[in-house]
């Protein structure tokens, strides 16, 4: 395949940047609902991604047709696109310089994924499923969801990079449904990594459907949230989205120069000192790992905020030349007929110095939201998600799970609120599926463990 990429390296004009991409990705899903084999999907499918900048132009094309003849028309494509946007643009695009990287990378575990069967997927989802259904009398629904796709990325730019990517991503998803007297709740159990099916070592099915089983059931009788402004602590997961969702998305650097929350906030104080918040894809095993980016720049660990101050945006090399800085190496797509936009990798809070008790300890009344479910954010860094599973605090101590809880604010006032952040760190957003303007991408999330942040909130509830 690196032949076919170098004969665009090799035939485009003089003067003219260009971006061969070849992506293959095998795709492997299998859900059960109720005891029913719902879907059993094996898809693979392979093509090739030209990007070329032309007078201050993108131009992009794509093809599923992997020889000579193909790439040369491919490549012509994205050049007569690009000569035909360039009359009208009004900024012309130029790109930071970058060091070419080469070399091969990956991340597919030390159980990977090719050495299973589709007949031992189907018999893992089926048999999880059983345990489900038969956990207890109360549970009536279940849900069952393994899925997997495989990368193997080949990235040529003119500048010299020339680097092979292979990454697999699987993630398992349980949930139970439990019911009784009118009532009904369900609750979910997710596991995600970057890797192979060392997956199911740490968190096993079993784990998986005790919790998912346990909670729903537990759930049934939870009292109410109290709604208004509350103390609450945050677990990582529900930290990782917050970072991700309401922070991150607004310090997307296409984002910031559309008008995001995050403009002209370079240098200025948008949380408390104890907030440090970074985007990075070199943790090999979390589910935003990125060694190379689609553009060619190699991923670093990026700081967004460091104790309070906005310090940088995630950029690709067009906004990086705009603003003055380095490319932070975030130009990610998710096919190869998709052009690369700026995307996360593993977005997070470095961890503190509180243990979960001390950050409890002094909390009269509030709750510690262990678990999102849905939500939304946008680019003014208004959120609202809900949140599966929550605990009330009562005089430093935990009181019992409650329900129907809601969280919603403005995530810079919620980093100007923080108190406390636990020493304790984990990336746990599960599967971290995120999309923009592209199908979803793999995203990463998270902070120190367990106990996380002490903030002022508006919390939905009774």
């Amino acid at each position: 395949m690196r032949d076919l990429l170098k004969i665009a390296i090799d035939n485009r004009p003089d003067g003219v940047h260009v971006e061969a991409r070849y992506h293959q990705r095998k795709r492997i899903e299998v859900r059960a609902d109720k005891g029913r084999l719902q879907r059993s999907i094996v898809d693979d499918f392979a093509g090739i991604g030209i990007r070329v900048l032309v007078e201050g132009a993108w131009g992009y094309g794509s093809t599923s047709e992997l020889n000579n003849k193909a790439v040369k028309e491919t490549l012509k494509n994205a050049v007569a696109a690009a000569k035909n946007l360039a009359p009208s643009m009004k900024e012309k695009i130029e790109l930071a310089p970058i060091k070419p990287v080469t070399g091969t990378f990956q991340s597919i575990g030390k159980d990977p994924l090719a050495y299973h069967s589709i007949e031992e997927r189907v018999n893992l989802v089926m048999n999880t499923d059983k345990l489900l259904r038969e956990a207890d009398e109360k549970i009536k629904g279940s849900m069952v969801f393994l899925r997997e796709p495989s990368n193997h990325r080949i990235v040529m730019n003119s500048d010299g990079t020339d680097v092979e990517l292979f990454d697999s991503r699987p993630d398992f998803y349980v949930q139970a449904t439990a019911s009784e007297a009118g009532k009904m709740m369900p609750f979910y159990a997710v596991n995600g990594i970057t890797g192979g099916w060392e997956i199911f070592k740490k968190f096993t099915p079993e784990d998986m459907v005790k919790e998912a089983a346990e909670k729903s059931i537990a759930l049934l009788d939870a009292p109410l949230a109290k709604g208004g402004k509350q103390t609450v602590i945050m677990e990582p997961s529900v930290v990782g989205i917050i970072c991700h969702e309401a922070i991150g998305h607004t310090v997307e650097s296409d984002f910031v120069l559309a008008g995001s929350a995050a403009k002209g906030k370079i240098g200025k104080k948008v949380g408390s000192e104890l907030v440090t918040m970074v985007d990075s894809g070199e943790q090999k095993n979390a589910s935003g790992w990125l060694a190379v980016d689609d553009a060619g720049v190699k991923s670093e660990k990026t700081v967004i905020i460091e104790k309070g101050i906005m310090k940088s945006f995630l950029h690709s090399r067009f906004t990086a030349h705009h603003f003055g800085v380095k490319p932070t190496g975030n130009e990610r797509a998710w096919e190869y007929n998709n052009e690369p936009l700026i995307r996360m990798r593993n977005t997070y809070l470095e961890p503190g110095d509180f243990t979960k008790e001390e950050l409890l300890e002094d909390i009269k009344f509030g709750y510690l939201l262990a678990q999102p479910g849905g939500g939304q954010a946008d680019s003014t860094a208004e959120f609202m998600f809900s949140i599966t599973e929550a605990y009330e605090i009562k005089d430093g101590e935990l009181n019992g799970l409650v329900k129907n809880v809601t969280i919603s604010g403005d995530a810079f006032e919620v980093l100007q609120s923080v108190t406390g952040i636990g020493k304790d760190w984990k990336l746990d957003m599960g599967s971290g599926h995120c999309g923009k303007w592209q199908a979803a991408k793999v995203d990463g999330g998270g902070g120190p463990t367990k106990a996380i942040a002490l903030v002022s909130g508006d919390v939905g509830g009774k």
